[in-house]
């Protein structure tokens, strides 16, 4: 006869039964969405041939260590009622040391995938070629961590897997493995992904502002050299933004008509053309006078506005780290909001965590929201899976229902390893229409920083 699972489960937390079931469902709902999401992944990743893109195999790696830590999550309390030498509990303990801490891992190997396409040019396909040692780093590594742990047996302290509170993890007399295996290498691989995309910021910021240098330079030599032409140009054409003009014709008889005053000639004269406009004369003498009228000019109004400047100041500097290759944008993409998931799921495990190891307990609400996010690292990659590759699984399946010729579709993109590329493909109008070509050669992937490079050394 198993024991009661408050009995199980006691700890010096005192948790209650009631916080016990609400930990368990939490554990069990969040395993099971994200054991779905997974699923959807694996399904879009074999049937979508232009969502085989190298971030997103990045993520479908990522996705199989989820598999076993949802299964992990869905067994919840269950090894703790069995008995911590069980082998439900051990196996357990097993996964989620294993497999929970692999997420971190390949966020980590993508971030430094980006700093080597951006630094380094290095074409993100190469990772296809080295999709092995990828594997061998982000699995074996907390694969041996995780079986070293399971091996220990004959230590004073007993089996290292045992009671973690809210499931089978590393035991409480355990304490200080729990920080040196798992949420250390966590942390570590957390501040490399940020250093890693710090570093790809700062280069964004360097190769714009070269880039911008060299246009400026560029402009001012083209300018001095067309002055005069760009001077009677900008008489023709008339100035920046629309001006509304009102004309109030009035036709007299010429006998009638009271001697004018003097023209007053205004500071600034602005252009004005009157498309279409054709004088006819007549036998009688006659005189048109015109008054026109138009609203202040646009932009004097927007110097005139403070808000106008701040926003202006704004764009100015975002827009210096914003990246114009489309394939690199869709890569950095794709990998810093996989990053941020990874903030998001283990910033409140490693709170309570450090939490417990210092004070010695953990606080109800601290094991809420682990129960809460841990389990949904799978669902928060298929949402980050979808989210890039929307277009291209949307095509797919309106393909396969019939709703798009199998022309467009074909045109649409497939991600191939072709070398000869049109080069308009790789301008595309949208981040959707550049999914397709992210898994092709590194002509596109070098355009921009080969512009700014040779626009430097000229």
């Amino acid at each position: 006869m198993h024991p009661p699972r408050t009995t199980a489960v006691s700890s010096p937390d005192h948790l209650t039964r009631g916080e016990i079931e609400t930990i368990t469902t939490l554990e069990r709902i969040g395993g099971a969405i994200s054991l779905v999401a997974v699923c959807f992944i694996f399904v879009a990743y074999a049937l979508v041939r232009r969502a085989r893109n190298v971030q997103n195999t990045f993520i479908v790696f990522a996705s199989i260590s989820n598999v076993g830590a949802s299964i992990a999550c869905i067994i919840a309390l269950d090894g703790l009622v069995l008995g911590e030498a069980t082998s439900l509990c051990q196996t357990q303990a097993f996964l989620f040391e294993m497999f929970m801490q692999s997420d971190p891992w390949w966020s980590l190997a993508m971030a430094i995938n980006v700093v080597l396409v951006f630094y380094f040019r290095t074409p993100p396909d190469s990772f296809r070629r080295w999709w092995w040692l990828y594997c061998l780093i982000c699995y074996g590594g907390p694969f041996i961590i995780a079986l070293s742990l399971l091996l220990i047996r004959a230590s004073p302290k007993g089996l290292v897997y045992g009671d973690a509170v809210i499931w089978c993890w590393i035991g409480g007399q355990w304490a200080g493995v729990r920080i040196y295996s798992y949420y250390l290498l966590i942390l570590i691989c957390i501040a490399g992904t940020i250093i890693s995309y710090a570093l790809v910021g700062y280069h964004v910021f360097r190769s714009r502002n070269r880039l911008r240098s060299f246009s400026v330079s560029k402009s001012r030599e083209a300018g001095h050299s067309d002055h005069v032409s760009a001077a009677d140009h900008s008489q023709s054409d008339g100035f920046y933004g629309t001006v509304t003009t009102e004309v109030l014709v009035t036709h007299t008889s010429a006998s009638n008509l009271v001697h004018p005053k003097s023209a007053r000639t205004a500071r600034h004269r602005e252009p004005a053309s009157f498309p279409g406009a054709t004088l006819r004369s007549s036998a009688d003498a006659a005189a048109f006078t015109s008054s026109v009228s138009a609203p202040p000019r646009r932009q004097d109004l927007q110097l005139l506005n403070p808000i106008h400047g701040t926003v202006s100041a704004c764009k100015s500097v975002a827009s210096k780290f914003s990246v114009e290759d489309p394939i690199k944008r869709a890569y950095l993409r794709t990998s810093l909001l996989f990053g941020l998931s990874v903030l998001v799921t283990w910033i409140p495990s490693s709170m309570n965590r450090i939490h417990s190891w210092i004070n010695g307990d953990s606080p109800y609400t601290y094991q809420v929201a682990s129960a809460a996010v841990l389990p949904l690292q799978g669902f928060w990659n298929c949402v980050i899976f979808f989210v890039t590759s929307w277009r291209a699984v949307k095509d797919d399946v309106m393909y396969r229902a019939g709703r798009m010729p199998p022309a467009s579709h074909n045109d649409s993109g497939i991600g191939t390893l072709e070398r000869t590329v049109n080069r308009e493909e790789s301008r595309a109008s949208t981040d959707d229409e550049v999914e397709s070509l992210n898994t092709r050669s590194d002509v596109e992937l070098r355009a921009v920083e080969h512009a700014a490079t040779k626009g430097v050394a000229v």
